[in-house]
């Protein structure tokens, strides 16, 4: 039986609360992916971890509410989105338990789950730094691996201490354990770098995956579009755009019948008996992952039922590590007349594009999307580039969408 924690009553700001359970949402989601792709017990266990500590900042925030409500029928609506969107946050984290479960229970994966990471446009890689890595001593910002890799080190387990969202002051140590997330093409070339095979940048390229490849591919939307819908639903909230929620429910219909086909297609596939154990775990990342899609949706109705935001909704994002922002083109900005993929927003500020804003649409990006003069760009990514997508959007800061 779980031990759970006795929640007493402490005055802490619904703010600093709610931006703590963001943070830790969203690490939990990348560390449970992580634990389920190297089958890592400990590392499952630390995401089980945070999520009773999530669960004691709920009720924590909850008693918070009340205090500020008091009875008072106006001061109840104007915190419902703030309650809702706490729950919602709960619930993302303990979708990345669930994940994190699939590893303790001795379930296992199969390992279909390498090859769909492989495919994951934003990957996640375990790696040990070897003896004679050119890395070693070097300060995580002097390596620039977001501009030169776009790879991001997320989270670093030195001996039994862990070091999460580590400072470009960090120096790297022989036997460290880096987590990292970024493009497969650079993760690949970091690896190679950190272990040793490497004394230099070069260029990296990956055998193409075959096996299971319509599993693979249904799965690896499925986590794509479940994770775009948690930015856009943050976006709706800050921005109190109808429009952007409107987009987070109509991809939570999407994502119930990717759901369903992922689901079909796993279990019509040609699997032997003692592959069952490893398919069922596979099932249950799409569980999983449809949660933290109906989750988002649910953020996303707080805007749809005329719920005005509350402000401390809109501190909340942008106070987060990492947060949603927008940024309006002039015409002197060099990625004027540029296709998104030309563009290299991500490798130039480290944010990704959500949405493009035009003449009071709000358009779905692609690569081929060509940015115009005017556009608004919402994007998110680490609060340390969101003033970098500004002077690179409007480099004589001619407008302002504040």
């Amino acid at each position: 039986m779980p031990h759970f924690e006795r929640i007493q009553y402490k005055p802490i700001p619904v703010r600093e609360l709610l931006v703590e359970m963001k943070n830790l949402s969203e690490l939990m989601i990348d560390l449970a992916y992580s634990a389920a792709l190297f089958n890592d017990k400990e590392l499952a266990e630390d995401v089980l971890a945070l999520e009773s500590h999530v669960d004691t900042l709920a009720y924590l925030l909850d008693m918070e509410i009340m205090v500020a409500a008091r009875g008072d029928p106006k001061a109840a609506e104007a915190l419902i989105g703030v309650s809702t969107v706490a729950a919602a946050t709960d619930k993302i984290s303990d979708a990345a338990a669930d994940i994190a479960a699939i590893v303790t229970r001795d379930i296992g994966v199969h390992p279909i789950v390498g090859e769909i990471f492989e495919k994951v446009e934003e990957r996640l890689m375990k790696v040990t730094v070897k003896e004679g890595s050119v890395i070693t001593g070097k300060h995580i910002g002097e390596l620039d691996l977001a501009a030169r890799m776009g790879v991001d080190i997320i989270a670093i387990r030195r001996n039994k201490d862990w070091i999460i969202n580590p400072e470009e002051t960090e120096r790297v140590s022989n036997g460290d354990i880096l987590i990292t997330r970024g493009a497969p093409l650079g993760i690949k070339e970091f690896k190679d770098l950190v272990e040793g095979r490497l004394t230099k940048l070069e260029e990296y390229k990956i055998t193409e995956q075959e096996r299971f490849e319509e599993i693979v591919a249904r799965f690896v939307e499925l986590k794509d579009t479940s994770e775009l819908m948690m930015d856009l639903a943050y976006s709706s909230l800050l921005l109190n755009s109808r429009e952007l929620a409107e987009e987070v429910q109509r991809l939570e219909e999407y994502v119930d019948k990717l759901h369903t086909d992922f689901e079909l297609l796993a279990l019509t596939s040609d699997f032997k008996k003692e592959e069952a154990s490893g398919f069922l775990g596979l099932i249950r990342l799409g569980v999983a992952t449809e949660k933290i899609a109906d989750a988002a949706a649910e953020m996303a109705e707080v805007v749809l039922r005329g719920i005005e935001p509350h402000p401390v909704l809109k501190l909340t994002i942008k106070e987060a590590e990492e947060t949603v922002t927008q940024a309006c083109v002039t015409n002197n900005s060099p990625i004027v007349n540029k296709t998104l993929k030309e563009a290299r927003v991500h490798e130039e500020t480290g944010m990704w594009i959500l949405a493009i804003k035009r003449e009071g649409k709000c358009l779905r990006p692609k690569p081929d999307s060509i940015i115009q003069t005017g556009d608004i760009l919402i994007a998110s990514g680490y609060a340390e580039g969101v003033e970098d997508l500004k002077k690179l959007a409007s480099p004589e800061e001619l407008c302002s969408v504040e």
